[in-house]
């Protein structure tokens, strides 16, 4: 097998490697193809790109984007789009420009628990200009509030935590037209994180998106257990989407992943993103 990842990120969003790094690190796990799918940017993709020809990894085009969802976010894979297509690159800046607004009210309920962060602190934590929960992790991290980030989000960042504000942020439906009308394909991001009860408001959910244009569901991933597995696998070949995978890899900030396996039950094979592809290809776009 031809094995890929389609779910990575570097520093420039919430990972902790530099873009040649992370592609170096592919390279050296034996990857054919990764996905840089940083949060709404695609700044990484210009390096990766170059290191990935010298070292023969295929860099995918890729993007997470923060969309809304009810009491947290919904995040929407986009891939092999036109990064260049101004429209999206403009919906990214929106939504980075969402989180400036964001993150200041974060730390006030921070300092409201006793917590108090500047956003100069937040921002060196930062390698681009995507700042978000993770930072504010580490950046509690280094005052000594907390032992490690993932505390932080226990204590106080999680959905629904005592210092959560919910994003202001995109349309599902919006982004995934976005990302069609920019050539690409858009996949719904572990689904098992949106905490929807119940199979049947799942797959509620899932016809709903896939008459809104969405072509594919990430089935294997490590929040998934193997009865989540099954049923996205059922939904993906139910609604005709395309069932994909990935690692999430952010290095140190999720030390138990690695990169091309997740937490050791991932494998994607280089079908999947010829899969995508093939709906990129039957874009109204292309």
């Amino acid at each position: 097998m031809r094995r890929i990842d389609l779910h990575a990120h570097t520093d420039l969003s919430d990972g902790t490697l530099r873009p040649a790094d992370l592609v170096k690190l592919a390279a050296e796990a034996g990857l054919a193809a990764l996905a840089v799918t940083d949060h709404d940017t695609t700044a990484a993709l210009p390096v990766a790109r170059e290191v990935g020809r010298a070292l023969g990894v295929e860099i995918l085009t890729g993007c997470e984007i923060t969309a809304r969802f009810p009491g947290r976010a919904m995040h929407v894979l986009a891939y092999g789009f036109d990064d260049r297509e101004p429209r999206l690159q403009a919906m990214f800046a929106e939504i980075r420009g969402a989180r400036d607004v964001r993150n200041p009210r974060i730390l006030d309920r921070l300092a409201e628990l006793g917590c108090p962060l500047t956003m100069d602190e937040v921002r060196a934590e930062a390698g681009g200009d995507v700042v978000a929960r993770p930072h504010i992790a580490r950046a509690l991290v280094r005052r000594g509030y907390v032992s490690d980030t993932k505390t932080a989000f226990q204590r106080y960042l999680r959905d629904g935590g005592p210092a959560f504000v919910p994003a202001e942020s995109v349309d599902p439906a919006d982004a995934i037209a976005a990302v069609n009308a920019a050539g690409g394909v858009a996949v719904i991001a572990h689904p098992r994180q949106l905490r929807i009860d119940g199979a049947a408001g799942i797959r509620a959910l899932f016809r709903s998106l896939t008459q809104s244009g969405l072509g594919g569901i990430e089935v294997l991933h490590p929040s998934h257990d193997a009865d989540d597995r099954v049923l996205y696998a059922d939904i993906a070949a139910q609604e005709r989407l395309v069932s994909t995978g990935g690692s999430d890899f952010h290095g140190a900030n999720k030390p138990d992943i690695r990169l091309g396996v997740g937490d050791g039950s991932i494998e994607v094979g280089y079908e999947t993103w010829e899969a995508l592809r093939a709906r990129c290809a039957a874009s109204p776009s292309r």
